[in-house]
């Protein structure tokens, strides 16, 4: 059957205009382009930052994936296309709806923005829910380990991934210029196009990108999940998206001034409580998705309005002003038999002004205002949080000065949260510098405080959450031990605090004729930390009020429609403030034998535990060492790596240990020469060669989704 979302005009008008714009490129006569380039370099400037750093210019550890690299690791999801990054690793929500770890931390901690401005969907708030940012039309990702709240307020203590895209032109382009691309794989089946387009119009910039992709549950080495069914496939993991976006930008002599537009729908299965056919509902109407079989699945969709706008020297004193202003309604509907069970949407408005001034005292900076307003609401079987308003106003400045080879780098922020009837006012600072010891090695130090605010769902979950066969309990409340195995939920008596990260991070950068090396260490004391604590209460246990007052067990509220997998109810998390210690370190290497042969290297490692009691933090990923051999010719290039990920050993209370694994990879790149003038380049890789079974211990699905087996996948990728 077709569902009505591949009916949708959006996917009619994408899956048209790939196929035949990627068709028409191909017979086309285009200008000629610089050949492929092997070497990576370390100019591309980061755009998230005001102050038009580099990567290698900044105290704070930043990386930016782009050209290539970007385009050989990009997948479905955010999290899994970054999750080979040092110190970056994905929740693994079965690939479906995976979101970037940094350095162990996660969910509201982790800012997703595109183009400066949060991705405005409910991803930070629920591992099934997916990131609504696209990277195969991406130009770059840009990821900030450690707090970034100055720029980006308290949503970012622990890091920020910004996804960069040519919607919104700041200059001309000098012509016509696009891209078009496609890509296959054998374990679930992908079928993938891509498609984008930027051309000049006297004053104007016009941009249109688009995509589609679809695939089928993926394949995985024979195991046997947390109900003792023995499977080599991930049931209900297909995905099913699309998107496009148009944007057109005005160029004048002192700036410009642009807006876009996008539309972005997906349906993705979600797998780990996937209902027998005997559940399924006789009367499920006519037309209803194929995929409904399998279990339930979410139906999302989200409009993007964004506008952008930069001056040069707009005042005295003033060298730029940027504006930068999203606008996101959002939806995300969980279809259960063929009917939505739960509904989230999301509306919100974000503006953020900076403004670049001149040289005081000899430091340079940029000051700005930012304003944030998010209304949440959700309503249906599996709401387990209220409907929530949270705005914030926040004032930040950030300074830069050399002091002959020193680079001092300051900055503060104050911000005001409002969280329903939840007041907060976190305040950040840091203090870094980068000095070259001797040459070839740079030195990088970056001292920062930053507070959070929690979120709703911290705050104001009460209720089943069966993407992680969980029932959550926020912080606003309290559960007390009325009798033996009778507990009531009672508003919590100690009000929520904010958030105080103190991070320090020491980096040492190598830059030799054949020997390249980053190494950062980093160590993160946090007081207040928010987290949700499994306890060793049953839901069933619960002692629950009715819409009348009435108190009653759960076993009526999860017994029956509102769990089907559970009738023995669901463990029940508990939000908790503890003080907690994270540290380790992330390490990059590359030596280069000769102009072909080169030998790369990389590991991360990061350990999380409360300071007082010692428990170990849940959910923390393992010890990374991985290696990779590469061979470079003239039109050509090949790589065989192998990754090991540790034995996950401090684990929480209730959380097993996770065994240890490695994955064998191979990839080949050809660059053929009677394409150049396309420059097209043909991405062949080989994941997991030895079809190991590898567990995720970050994932909720840990024991239900392993990673998936032994995949061959193809790519093509070609520009104009």
């Amino acid at each position: 059957m077709v569902s009505q979302f591949r009916k949708s005009p959006l996917a009619i008008f994408v899956t048209s205009f790939v196929s035949l714009t990627a068709s028409a490129s191909l017979s086309a006569q285009q200008t000629e382009q610089e050949a492929h380039e092997h070497e990576d370099t370390e100019v591309i400037v980061v755009t998230a930052s005001p102050l038009n750093r580099t990567a290698l210019e900044s105290a704070q550890p930043i990386s930016v994936m782009a050209g290539d690299e970007l385009r050989e690791q990009h997948a479905h999801t955010l999290g899994e296309s970054l999750a080979q990054e040092p110190g970056v690793n994905a929740t693994h929500f079965a690939g479906v709806a995976s979101s970037p770890i940094i350095r162990g931390l996660d969910g509201p901690r982790v800012k997703i923005t595109q183009n400066g401005l949060d991705s405005g969907d409910v991803s930070r708030g629920s591992p099934d829910h997916a990131v609504t940012t696209e990277t195969s039309v991406a130009e770059q990702i840009e990821i900030f380990r450690g707090p970034a709240t100055l720029l980006y307020g308290s949503g970012a203590i622990g890091g920020v991934v910004n996804v960069v895209d040519n919607r919104i032109a700041q200059e001309l382009t000098g012509g016509a210029q696009g891209f078009y691309g496609t890509k296959f794989d054998s374990a679930s089946n992908l079928r993938e196009g891509t498609v984008g387009f930027t051309g000049d119009h006297k004053n104007t910039v016009w941009h249109f990108d688009a995509f589609k992709r679809r695939s089928d549950d993926y394949q995985v080495p024979e195991f046997t999940n947390d109900e003792g069914e023995t499977t080599d496939e991930i049931e209900n993991s297909f995905i099913d998206a699309q998107g496009a976006n148009i944007g057109v930008s005005y160029i004048f002599d002192s700036g410009y001034l642009g807006a876009s537009y996008g539309r972005l729908e997906q349906q993705y299965g979600i797998p780990g409580h996937a209902h027998g056919e005997d559940e399924h509902s006789e009367d499920e109407p006519a037309g209803a998705d194929e995929h409904t079989e399998a279990g339930p699945y979410a139906d999302m969709w989200q409009n993007r309005i964004q506008v952008h706008g930069g001056w040069v020297n707009p005042f005295n004193s003033i060298e730029r002003v940027e504006l930068r202003y999203g606008f996101t309604d959002y939806q995300h509907q969980e279809i259960e038999d063929g009917a939505p069970s739960t509904t989230f949407t999301n509306n919100q408005h974000e503006l953020r002004l900076t403004a670049n001034h001149e040289a005081l005292y000899g430091w340079e900076g940029a000051f700005g205002y930012h304003y944030f307003d998010q209304e949440q609401e959700a309503f249906g079987e599996e709401a387990y949080t209220p409907n929530s308003s949270t705005t914030k106003h926040g004032l930040f400045w950030l300074l830069e000065r050399k002091f002959d080879n020193l680079n001092w780098q300051l900055g503060a922020r104050v911000e005001d949260v409002d969280v329903n009837d939840y007041s907060f006012t976190p305040v950040s600072a840091s203090v870094g510098f980068t000095y070259p010891l001797v040459e070839g090695m740079q030195l990088s130090t970056n001292l920062s405080h930053a507070q959070r605010a929690p979120s709703a769902n911290e705050l104001l979950s009460n209720g089943a959450h069966l993407a992680t066969q969980t029932y959550e309990i926020g912080l606003a409340y309290a559960v007390h031990e009325e009798a033996e195995h009778v507990y009531h939920i009672e508003p919590a008596e100690v009000a929520p605090e904010v958030e105080m990260s103190n991070n320090i991070d020491v980096g040492i950068h190598l830059d030799y004729n054949k020997f390249h090396m980053d190494w950062n260490v980093f160590y993160n004391r946090v007081n207040d930390f928010v987290y949700g604590a499994f306890t060793n209460i049953n839901s069933v246990d619960l002692e629950l009020e009715d819409e009348h007052g009435d108190a009653h067990g759960d076993e009526g509220e999860l017994g029956g429609e509102h769990d089907h997998d559970h009738d023995d109810g669901l463990p029940v998390i508990s939000y908790v403030q503890r003080d907690v210690d994270l540290y380790g370190y992330e390490l990059s290497t590359r030596y280069e034998f000769n102009d072909q042969w080169q030998l790369h290297g990389f590991s991360d490692y990061v350990r999380a535990k409360v300071r007082d009691g010692g428990e170990n933090l849940p959910r923390i990923p393992s010890q990374r060492i991985g290696a990779e051999l590469r061979y470079s010719a003239d039109r050509w290039e090949t790589k065989l790596g192998y990754t090991w990920y540790n034995k996950q050993t401090y684990v929480a209370a209730l959380e097993e240990q996770t065994a240890s694994f490695g994955l064998l990879n191979a990839q080949f790149n050809w660059f053929p020469q009677a394409l150049a003038k396309q420059n097209i380049s043909v991405y062949v890789k080989a994941d997991n060669l030895t079809d190991e079974l590898g567990y995720v211990h970050s994932s909720f699905l840990k024991e239900d989704a392993p990673m998936r087996g032994r995949n061959f996948s193809i790519g093509i990728r070609g520009e104009f």
